[in-house]
């Protein structure tokens, strides 16, 4: 734990590199600042002395000439010294805490984009949003405290200990005893503070993703009358962070008490012994302001020294949280000599002796023993019941996960030996559950393709059935969506998505229970663009509903993680086998009640009779 914290602390410092000179900017404007002050205790005791002294030797004229002359020479040094040295102190300082957020935050959200899917499955999207947001804040604390405030108050001390060597050598040694004192005294506290304040930053994250899978699916909670439910189990994960953050808080005070008392009972030690270095004669009342005046301010360098301990175990623990991220290693990988897919070479997929878990510990893979061959410009489909492999054969050919052995060939050479960029580049996905953003539609198309003219994305709303709903819609393409396309219907986002797919103009396209979701009249229009999308390309259907993928070249029938029929969609049924049972399954009902559309009119209707028996 203790190289984890050093080794945080060094990776941080490292940011703070490039801009060393803003540092050393906000440094000397630092040290400018703080010094400037000290000629208070100077001239006070000038006053007190020499000027205001019953045996002083100028004249009442004189006094006052002496007083006007160091209002005005202060009054000089406070507007046009001290402003702009408290100016480029913060700001510098600021702009540092402020470029490396940027650049710490860039960095994080880069590396979450190469994480593979496995990833994402692990960790809550509300936590990942926490570590770019409120752990990534920390690091201001951090630059504040120890990539600026660190040096200016060893420097200010140097000063502070100079001064006050020149006025009393024995009540300067006194007064930097509270440092080490301060300092191992809190040593304890520090690791208190660092971990609750770790437990604090896990518990947020986890209420994020809680309150981001619930303000999701508030219609959920509200249909099954759970307001209550979710009002408790927030109070519950609210108190616990309470509970971390109180305990954080106070150590903190704690810790915080403990130097405060120290200053104080030096600063009453102090101005003792000076009474009786005045009344022996070593000192005089200028001296003793003087002096009490450094040790005034000495308090503040020697309190945030103290209190650096408390800040960096608060900051260091968000940022280890950040490397955490950063220091994952992405599970989907390039070879170092992976070449691109040939925009030209032919789109056959083979699958050969495929097997595959998605946890290691499971003993049951998910996929057993998987092979099959897809030739180009051929439509298969995938069916089974829920659970069955159908998505993770997807997944696999997507290459969201890698598969634990067999092989996947991709045009004749295997599927790892291909860029990540070009191999989705020449793949197109149509999900079940449609995926906008919220912004314009027309920057949803263009996630196609970036460059899209109006022209092409116009070509491909009308390919979709997505055109018409388009043009109507207040502000055309500029038409503002919400949060996952919230302001359209389920039909409509879903044909917003195939137009996305065919303006990328994929050679290979996927289908994941496209139409699943779908009332008849959304389907029929869905269906109708999913045909077109279809034509001249390798195409993967999965299909729940199996009225959809009667006329594809074949259909690979799965259970239990295995393939169990091959075939066409005549040639199964006549098998009396699992497709057979799923057929009868999803018909008999619609059949049973003798439905002449589906018994004499197969050609009409697109449901065949099914087999006998």
């Amino acid at each position: 734990m203790r190289n984890s914290k050093y080794n945080s602390v060094l990776r941080t410092l490292l940011y703070v590199k490039p801009h060393w000179y803003l540092i050393v900017i906000s440094t000397l404007a630092g040290v400018l600042k703080l010094t400037l002050p000290l000629m208070l205790p100077q001239v006070l005791k000038y006053f007190t002395d020499q000027v205001l002294a019953p045996d002083s030797i100028f004249t009442a004229d004189q006094k006052i000439h002496e007083i006007y002359k160091w209002l005005f020479l202060m009054l000089f040094c406070f507007i046009c010294i001290y402003i702009p040295a408290a100016f480029l102190r913060e700001a510098g300082s600021q702009e540092v805490s402020n470029r490396i957020m940027h650049t710490m935050r860039c960095q994080l959200y880069d590396h979450l984009q190469l994480m593979g899917a496995r990833f994402h499955q692990e960790n809550k999207s509300g936590e990942l949003v926490t570590r770019i947001s409120s752990d990534v804040e920390q690091v201001h604390g951090f630059i504040w405290n120890v990539a600026t405030n660190v040096w200016i108050d060893s420097i200010i001390l140097g000063v502070y200990l100079y001064l006050m060597l020149c006025v009393n050598i024995p009540l300067t040694i006194v007064a930097f005893i509270t440092l080490p004192i301060s300092v191992i005294t809190t040593r304890e506290i520090r690791k208190r503070i660092r971990k609750s304040s770790r437990q604090t930053q896990d518990e947020i994250s986890g209420i994020s993703g809680y309150l981001q899978e619930r303000m999701a699916g508030f219609a959920v909670v509200k249909l099954f009358h759970m307001e209550e439910h979710e009002m408790e189990q927030f109070g519950n994960i609210s108190r616990t962070i309470y509970r971390f953050t109180r305990r954080r808080n106070r150590f903190s005070s704690l810790g915080v008490s403990v130097t405060a008392a120290f200053s104080e009972i030096i600063s009453a030690v102090i101005v003792c012994l000076s009474a009786l270095n005045i009344i022996n004669g070593k000192m005089t009342i200028g001296d003793l302001i003087v002096f009490y005046s450094y040790l005034g301010y000495l308090v503040t360098p020697l309190r945030r020294f103290a209190d650096l301990n408390v800040v960096f175990a608060r900051t260091i623990a968000g940022i280890e949280r950040v490397y955490e991220i950063l220091d994952s290693t992405p599970d989907i990988v390039e070879k170092a000599d992976a070449v691109p897919l040939d925009p030209d070479a032919k789109m056959s997929i083979d699958f050969s002796h495929v097997t595959f878990c998605y946890n290691s510990e499971n003993s049951v893979p998910n996929l057993n023993d998987i092979s099959f061959s897809i030739r180009e410009g051929e439509k298969i489909a995938l069916v089974g019941s829920s659970g069955c492999g159908k998505t993770t054969i997807v997944n696999l050919l997507a290459r969201f996960y890698d598969i634990d052995s067999g092989s996947i060939l991709l045009s004749g050479r295997p599927l790892q030996d291909y860029t990540l960029s070009s191999l989705y580049g020449q793949m197109g996905m149509v999900f079940q559950d449609t995926i906008l953003f919220s912004g314009t539609i027309a920057e949803n198309l263009r996630y196609g393709k970036p460059d899209a003219t109006l022209e092409e994305m116009e070509k491909a709303a009308k390919a979709a059935n997505a055109w018409d709903f388009i043009r109507k819609c207040p502000n055309g393409w500029d038409t503002l969506l919400g949060e996952r396309g919230i302001g359209l219907s389920g039909g409509q986002k879903q044909r917003l998505s195939i137009a996305r797919v065919f303006l990328r103009n994929p050679r290979l396209l996927i289908l994941d229970e496209a139409t699943s979701a779908l009332d008849s009249e959304s389907e029929q229009l869905v269906q109708e663009a999913l045909d077109k999308l279809m034509e001249s390309r390798t195409s993967i259907v999965i299909a729940h509903r199996l009225s959809t993928i009667m006329g594809v070249d074949k259909i690979i029938v799965m259970d239990g993680g295995r393939i169990v029929e091959t075939g066409k969609h005549e040639e199964l049924l006549q098998r009396n086998g699992r497709y057979s049972e799923l057929y009868n399954m999803q018909f008999g009902e619609v059949i049973g009640r003798g439905c002449p559309s589906l018994l004499s009119e197969p050609q009409t209707s697109g449901l065949p009779r099914p087999a006998a028996g």
